[in-house]
């Protein structure tokens, strides 16, 4: 109830930024060098040209700069009595903070929460229950902007299913130079009818992800073959709809950095398994890097990207889905890309030391140390080398034959390794005798210690 007695009362309007986590959707391009190799009469081996067959045309690769809008509020600054009587925008019919402190999540849907202080805890399930029900001007317990802020956006890392949020606002009321409460609205990119029906496709598109998952999977190829799902069937297209959230990948399969790591975490945590998003920069002007960048990537403009971080047989390790996609990953020196290939997992599963390079994290909250390779792809299929193995080697080709692959991967563990690999295989002629003919073709990716033998 406003009061009639005060006579000196000014309405000053002021201005209530909507903060918004900023994302920025990038892709990534690797350089590499293409060989022809042929077993001559005492001639070694002698590089030629790629056929035409093996190149495909270059393509545009561009990148989105989703900063968001910003959105003013006028906010009136009101006494303290006003404030205090002023329930207008209070959450009808129930206790906000009750509703919060009724809530629960398990610790693999809750990463960022966990990170948090418990006054900050409160925040994150008060906006939580906000978003959820998609209300508007909420009063919430926290004064602290700050702390709003982190809390949101704690919120947005931990649930990727909350795809119909691009940001918040908030509006203070002021006794004086005292905040006396703030009020909080979600920024909704859609009606909640809409919003329904949305997640009625979400929640079908994840569930038949997992029911077709070989029965029987462990950790390793489960995470590898959601990785190789959404890879498959998602193309990289920077003006694609919904790019920044999970739509875009249900509803169109084209999508950006943001969708695929939105859609690889909420897959793997409905399948009650660990997995989070990283914020941060990867090398090359706005996160594409060319041959130069990658060659210097100290030296080399960065720019926004996100990943995963997924645990599997207990150890934590990263994942790129993005820079997964052989179209980006895979551009040779010249600007053409291998078309002999769909999948490439140079970022699958890897350590935190491989990432340094090419990932820069700046994460909301403190994330787990990813210190193994025990279950990197290299080192699970056997062609992660540690030193010239001719027994390793044997077995890496039988096994690329034996499954029908149209190339085998051989990754060394250090540049050393790798010089001594190259040596060992061309120099010096022995990959003929693992492949048993005399002509072969290989792709290097010196900045990664990678080669691609073509089978």
């Amino acid at each position: 109830m406003k009061s009639s007695q005060r006579t000196d009362r000014r309405t000053v309007s002021t201005i209530a930024y909507v903060i918004i986590t900023a994302l920025i959707a990038v892709s990534l391009c690797g350089c590499s060098k293409i060989t022809d190799a042929i077993k001559g009469a005492g001639s070694g081996i002698t590089p030629g040209s790629p056929s035409p067959a093996s190149q495909s045309s270059p393509g545009a690769i561009q990148v989105i700069d989703m900063n968001g809008d910003v959105h003013e509020t006028s906010v009136d600054v009101i006494d303290a009595a006003e404030a205090e009587d002023d329930q207008s925008s209070a959450l009808p019919a129930r206790s906000l903070a009750e509703v919060a402190a009724n809530m629960s999540f398990s610790d693999d849907k809750s990463f960022a929460y966990n990170g948090l202080d418990d006054d900050c805890r409160r925040c994150y399930m008060e906006i939580y229950a906000i978003l959820l029900d998609m209300l508007e001007k909420v009063d919430i317990t926290s004064h602290d902007t700050e702390e709003i802020d982190l809390a949101f956006r704690a919120v947005m890392i931990d649930h990727p299913e909350i795809f119909y949020v691009k940001g918040y606002s908030i509006g203070k009321y002021m006794s004086g130079k005292t905040v006396k409460k703030i009020v909080f609205s979600g920024t909704y990119t859609m009606s909640r009818p809409d919003r329904d029906r949305a997640k009625e496709r979400v929640d079908a598109y994840v569930e038949n992800v997992i029911t077709n998952c070989p029965e029987g999977a462990g950790d390793f190829d489960r995470i590898k073959y959601v990785y190789d799902y959404l890879i498959r069937n998602n193309e990289y297209v920077i003006d694609s709809e919904n790019n920044q959230n999970v739509l875009s990948v249900v509803d169109n399969g084209r999508t950006v950095c943001q969708g695929y790591t939105k859609a690889m975490q909420l897959i793997l945590n409905r399948m009650g398994m660990f997995c989070t998003v990283v914020n941060g920069k990867a090398c090359g002007r706005n996160g594409v890097p060319d041959a130069d960048d990658l060659k210097d990537s100290q030296n080399a403009e960065w720019g926004g990207h996100v990943w995963n971080i997924v645990k599997c047989n207990g150890m934590y390790y990263n994942v790129d889905v993005t820079w997964g996609d052989a179209a980006i990953t895979l551009m040779h020196a010249d600007g053409t890309t291998s078309s002999d290939i769909d999948i490439n997992y140079e970022f699958f599963l890897v350590d935190d030391a491989t990432m340094t390079g090419t990932h820069d994290p700046e994460p909301v909250v403190r994330m787990p140390k990813c210190n193994s390779m025990e279950d990197n792809y290299y080192n699970h299929e056997g062609v992660y080398f540690t030193r010239v193995d001719d027994d390793q080697l044997y077995r890496a080709f039988e096994k690329g034959y034996a499954s029908g692959e149209n190339h085998v991967f051989l990754k060394a563990a250090s540049d050393e390794v790798y010089k001594e690999l190259k040596e060992h295989l061309f120099d010096r002629e022995n990959v003929f005798r693992y492949m048993g003919r005399t002509n072969v073709r290989y792709v290097e990716f010196r900045e990664r210690n990678l080669i691609m033998i073509s089978l």
